[in-house]
């Protein structure tokens, strides 16, 4: 969208445009998609921003001002303010703003002066003043023209310090920890070695790492040096190949599986909250926190002394050797602040047994800090990159694969609703959409995942891959449907989902056998489904409303034909709720008993009036079916009850006997319905009931 578009809506009536328009322009000034020396050629932005606080609704005000603010830092932008008349009117303004807001109106217009010495004395005020007004020793420097030297120290002035929070982490990164040479080493030899060719090599790497390194070394050092979960994470791709390759795939899952464990141990212990340090600095601190103050220089907590030579970063609670990656050893010990200091000194002693006889001051020096923050991976970076890289495997037609790479899975779900928050998808900084991006393409691998093995069932495969691909499917579903519950709430799922999901999520609806196994699963399925599609979840609900009906149609089957006596009320609710299937399966017997009980109920004044009605509505329903031949059938049955009743066969038995089985025809809704729209059908069976009625 062009910046001149965007700057026109500024001054658009509704109020919604306005506000987008405005939080687009901030948008591309944060993240340096255009600068402020593009606006300051746009002549109706400023009178855009004046007329902003004339319309009845005036959204954002604090932003509005900050922008003005910002924006008269520029000479000519401050000169096109004061042309157009924004002293006075920021002047008339301020009164009919709250106070807060008062005091940003009021560095506006010292800003629109020049005044550098007449700061108010608002902290607020203070705060955007120093960080933008020139100085009084150095005016020219900052503007005698775009290119002067002093040029890049007031771009910096000029961008907002206000950092942009990110509302979709729990937690990002872990505090940061320092190796020594030999740790560096370890390290790079086994990265080496898992990029080699030769697959013994990879192979007994994998096993070193699960049983030694990953036990050796916190897990958090394997994303603050990525490099070996990138291989790993490549190794993957192996299970699709020959020669055994697939074998390696499995080695790598089984590493990034203990990985994504010992990782939940080490978050559950910085996470501790009876945790407790004498010592400032060595208590576990949020990672956003953590992130910004290490990303200063190492820390000295992690390290009790300079002079320590401990081969292994020291972590929080540890008091005697090296911790373990599962997060369980010595951690969660606490010391007394006396034995903290014995413990620091009893490290000095330790060394890896890969440096016996070689006892140097630990080499941590020579690592640029900073550089290699940058680029590690955050927890929630982390799994996601098993997401993209792992579900593919589900294809492979291995049952093992599929099994060991669904454990892998469940172990990072755990973890992404340890790190990842549901506000993903309402988050606008740069780092939630790139997650988003990602997070959508998983949840469209997810859908072609189940769809793929949902039509690979069918009866030209052998048994075992039938059994394979229903498996595959279910277990599939259930990781899905609870990763949704994890990540997305039902209400934004029409504004997230993917088709392939959408699809995969329809037929799970209409699975019978899943929807009784996992009732609970089935639940949230059809919640998502009707926030995503209504078209498909009104087909789900008719189709489980027919499934329904045919049950209770079996159901009435049975109760009918049994001896004894006989639930009558039940037999009517069933009746009625079986109906709705007759045209699907147009099974008749269901219509004649309905019929017959009907009649059985009416015979007896005795029963109850309630029972009759409802019989009565069943009876009602039958004789005014849209399906023709349904009407006709049942006209048929009810000729056949009457022709039973005033048969010859009866002529000895007493006539009031007799008329009670036709009790059920002769109510004048009933009569009713046969005479008016009876006589209208050409089928003989109703003319025939009428013509007996009117005889």
């Amino acid at each position: 969208m062009e910046l001149s578009s965007l700057v026109r809506k500024l001054g658009h009536e509704l109020a919604e445009i306005r506000e987008r328009s405005l939080k687009t322009i901030l948008f591309k000034l944060d993240h340096n998609l255009i600068s402020y020396a593009d606006l300051v050629h746009e002549k109706v932005l400023f009178c855009n921003l004046l007329e902003w606080f004339n319309f009845p609704v005036v959204p954002i005000k604090e932003e509005v001002l900050n922008f003005v603010n910002s924006l008269i830092k520029h000479p000519p932008a401050a000169q096109k303010m004061i042309g157009i008349g924004a002293v006075e009117f920021f002047s008339q303004l301020r009164p009919n703003v709250d106070p807060n807001l008062q005091a940003i109106i009021d560095g506006i217009v010292d800003g629109l002066f020049f005044l550098p010495s007449g700061l108010p004395s608002s902290s607020m005020s203070v705060c955007y003043q120093t960080r933008s007004q020139p100085s009084v020793d150095q005016p020219e420097e900052l503007f005698t023209g775009y290119f002067c030297q002093g040029r890049s120290h007031l771009l910096q002035l000029e961008m907002p310090s206000k950092r942009t929070v990110v509302k979709c982490l729990k937690f990002s990164t872990f505090p940061w920890l320092t190796l020594t040479s030999t740790d560096r080493h370890v390290l790079s030899s086994n990265e080496s070695s898992l990029r080699s060719n030769n697959q013994s090599l990879i192979w007994s790497t994998c096993e070193l790492l699960q049983d030694v390194i990953m036990q050796d070394f916190p897990a958090e050092i394997f994303l603050q040096r990525p490099k070996i979960v990138q291989s790993l994470l490549s190794l993957l791709n192996l299970a699709f190949g020959g020669d055994g390759r697939h074998r390696l795939a499995l080695q790598a899952v089984s590493c990034l599986q203990q990985l994504c464990i010992f990782l939940r141990s080490r978050l559950n212990f910085h996470r501790d909250p009876s945790f407790a340090s004498t010592e400032q600095g060595t208590a576990s601190h949020n990672s956003s926190i953590s992130y910004c103050q290490e990303a200063r220089g190492p820390p000295r907590s992690q390290n009790p002394s300079p002079g320590s030579s401990s081969p292994r970063p020291s972590v929080i609670g540890r008091t005697v050797q090296r911790p373990r990656g599962d997060g369980q050893d010595w951690d969660a010990a606490s010391s007394s602040g006396n034995s903290t200091q014995a413990n620091a000194n009893s490290r000095i002693s330790l060394h890896s047994p890969l440096d016996v006889g070689h006892i140097d001051l630990p080499d941590t020096e020579n690592e640029d800090t900073l550089e290699l923050q940058m680029k590690q991976l955050s927890l929630p970076q982390f799994c996601v990159s098993i997401l993209e890289n792992a579900i593919p495997l589900l294809r492979t037609g291995s049952r093992r694969v599929t099994m060991e790479v669904l454990d892998l899975l469940v172990e990072d779900m755990f973890l992404i609703g340890d790190a990842i928050s549901e506000n993903v998808w309402e988050d606008d900084s740069l780092f939630a959409l790139e997650l988003k991006d990602k997070l959508l393409l998983v949840l469209g691998l997810l859908g072609e995942t189940i769809l793929y093995h949902k039509t690979n069932i069918s009866a030209e495969q052998p048994e075992v891959m039938l059994v394979h691909h229903r498996m595959a499917f279910i277990s599939i579903s259930l990781f899905t449907v609870r990763l949704l519950q994890i990540l997305l709430p039902v209400e934004k799922a029409s504004k997230v989902l993917q088709k392939s999901l959408l699809h995969a999520l329809f037929l799970l609806s209409l699975d019978a056998s899943f929807s009784l196994e996992y009732p609970s699963i089935h639940e949230s399925i059809t919640a998502y489904l009707e926030q995503m599609n209504t078209e498909n979840y009104s087909i789900y609900k008719q189709a489980s409303e027919a499934a329904y009906s045919i049950e209770c149609t079996c159901n009435f089957m049975v109760e009918v034909r049994k001896k004894g006596d006989r639930n009558l009320s039940e037999l009517v609710e069933l009746a009625d709720q079986a109906l709705s299937s007759l045209p699907y399966h147009q099974h008749f017997p269901l219509l004649q008993e309905s019929i017959h009980i009907c009649s059985n109920i009416w015979k007896s004044a005795k029963d109850n009036p309630l029972l009759q009605s409802e019989s009565q509505k069943v009876l009602l329903h039958l004789l005014s079916h849209p399906l023709l031949n349904i009407k006709a059938e049942a006209y048929h049955c009810c000729l056949e009850v009457v022709k039973d009743c005033l048969g010859i066969h009866n002529i000895a038995k007493p006539v009031s006997s007799v008329c009670h089985g036709v009790h059920f025809l002769l109510h004048p809704k009933v009569l009713y319905e046969i005479c008016t729209f009876g006589l209208q059908e050409d089928k003989n069976e109703v003319l025939c009931l009428v013509a007996i009625f009117i005889s």
